[in-house]
Parts: C-alpha cells; sequence; structure tokens
C-alpha cells in the first residue's frame, strides 16, 4: 500500500476500498461453495480449520476488551457477550455445522493449524495484542463488514448444493447473518469518530487483516493457489 494513498479518502472511505478489493466472496473456495463446486472433503477439511479461528475469536475479543476504555469497551463487550451466549456460543454453532458434514468434535478438538490458518491466528492475536485500538478495531470491522452477506451466501450453497438443512446445522450462519449487521455498524461508527493521524497504519493493519483472513482460505482450498499461478 502506497503511504500517500490513504490522504485523498477518509479512513472509512479507504477501508472500505481495501474490504472490496479483498472480499471474501471474490475467494475461489467461496464461489465454489455458491456454486456447488466443492467435495465434500473440501468443506469437512473447511469446518476443522476454520473452527480455529472460531473458537479464538472470543479470546481476541477479551485481549482488546481487557485494553479497552470508555465507548468502545463498551461495545467490545456487547460483541463478546454475544460470541460467549451461554445459550448458543458460537463455537458450539460451528461445531453443529461441523457434525452435519460429518466432522467429529474430537477431529476439531485434534485439528492442527494449517499454514495459513496459524498466519490467521497469529494476525488477529497480535493485533489485539499489541496493536492500537484503532488498528484492533479496523481489523475487526474489515472482517465482520463482510461476514452477514457471506453467511447468506454460504446457507443458500449449503441448502441447494450439500443437502445441509436443519436449522441447528445453519445456525452459526443464520446468526451472523444478522449479529455482524450490527457489529459492522457499531465499528463503523466508531471509527468515523476517530482522528487519531496515523490512517496509515490503521490501513495497513486491516489490509493485513484482510490478506490473512484471504490466505486461510488458501490454506483449505489449494487450488485456488494453483489457478493464481496460470
Amino acid at each position: 500500500m502506497a503511504k500517500n494513498s490513504a490522504g485523498t479518502k477518509t479512513l472509512l472511505q479507504s477501508l472500505d476500498a481495501l474490504i472490496e478489493k479483498y472480499h471474501l466472496l471474490k475467494h475461489p473456495f467461496y464461489q465454489a461453495w455458491t456454486e456447488g463446486a466443492l467435495s465434500k472433503e473440501s468443506l469437512q477439511l473447511y469446518a476443522e480449520q476454520y473452527y480455529q479461528h472460531v473458537r479464538a475469536f472470543p479470546e481476541n475479543l477479551k485481549q482488546l476488551a481487557d485494553r479497552a476504555q470508555g465507548p468502545v469497551k463498551e461495545l467490545i463487550e456487547e460483541n463478546l457477550a454475544e460470541e460467549v451466549d451461554p445459550t448458543a456460543p458460537h463455537p458450539l454453532l460451528w461445531r453443529q455445522f461441523a457434525e452435519s458434514l460429518g466432522v467429529s468434535h474430537a477431529a476439531l478438538a485434534e485439528a492442527r493449524a494449517l499454514p495459513g490458518i496459524a498466519a490467521l491466528l497469529d494476525t488477529f492475536e497480535d493485533v489485539t495484542s499489541n496493536g492500537t485500538m484503532a488498528q484492533a478495531v479496523a481489523t475487526f470491522y474489515a472482517y465482520e463488514a463482510q461476514v452477514p452477506e457471506i453467511s447468506t451466501q454460504k446457507i443458500a450453497g449449503l441448502k441447494k448444493f450439500y443437502d445441509v438443512t436443519e436449522p441447528s446445522a445453519l445456525a452459526y450462519f443464520a446468526v451472523h447473518q444478522e449479529a455482524d449487521v450490527r457489529h459492522r455498524a457499531a465499528w463503523r461508527s466508531w471509527l468515523e469518530k476517530q482522528n487519531n493521524g496515523d490512517n496509515f497504519e490503521v490501513l495497513c493493519a486491516a489490509e493485513r487483516g484482510l490478506k490473512a483472513l484471504w490466505g486461510a482460505l488458501d490454506a483449505v482450498y489449494p487450488q485456488s493457489c494453483a489457478a493464481a499461478k496460470n
């Protein structure tokens, strides 16, 4: 990213441009999902691997909440409360999805992170532990801004092509269809009020997060890497 690229746009305009550039619905894995072109084995690998991010995400929020103060702390804690809601904690909802594909709880617990997944975990851990509040919020915004539309496409694909129709199996995506509309609005509202003068560093953090999310899908769908080289 050229350092002067952030100067002619607001922070949110620049963030939205980055999200559009790296939007995960453009990734070959999700395109194959929505076209019914994934094998069951590909979906199972995805369920096993991406669970590690789903499981770590509440801890990322907790780490950030511990460092935060004022309104942003309340915002983060509200997000965290939904993730760990005792009636339907999000990692449990993901396990229900994985189980519908024939992936056991033991397989989820024992799965070893592929390099792209490990890089995603490290990226979110680093920004929540060491990044500025603006860098972390921008990274979360860039992630959750995409999730409602992705969840809608996933549900449609699962129902149409993969015979996954049980509400419990789709619950993780159904929850995020709605919840992340609110989350992205909350992150966006906070970012809109910031004027820290470090937009370049904030955008770099968000871009790093977006690239890590893309790389996680590369890890479970190596065909996309091969296609990129042709």
